[in-house]
């Protein structure tokens, strides 16, 4: 069954075909900690999200709460490849 098939079939049954969303899972802190609170911010009608680390501080900010994750694993592997 190809792609279109099961396109127009969903939609004869009443159905909508998604894409999955992308999950990402965070990397620990550099200080050891797992825990971040989540922050979400408006500026100039823009949204922001972050994160924060509730032991040391460190934040990273993304124009989405999945830019954010992905700022935050780049910022942690960066550091973890900068001790090595």
């Amino acid at each position: 069954m190809t792609f279109e098939e099961l396109k127009a079939e969903a939609k004869r049954q009443g159905y909508h075909l998604i894409k999955c969303r992308e999950r990402i899972n965070l990397l620990p802190c550099t200080c050891g900690c797992n825990r971040r609170n989540h922050w979400s911010k408006i500026k100039d009608n823009q949204t922001f999200a972050g994160l924060e680390c509730i032991r040391c501080g460190r934040k990273v900010w993304g124009k989405d709460t999945l830019d954010a994750r992905k700022n935050w694993n780049k910022v942690i592997e960066a550091e973890l490849n900068a001790d090595k």
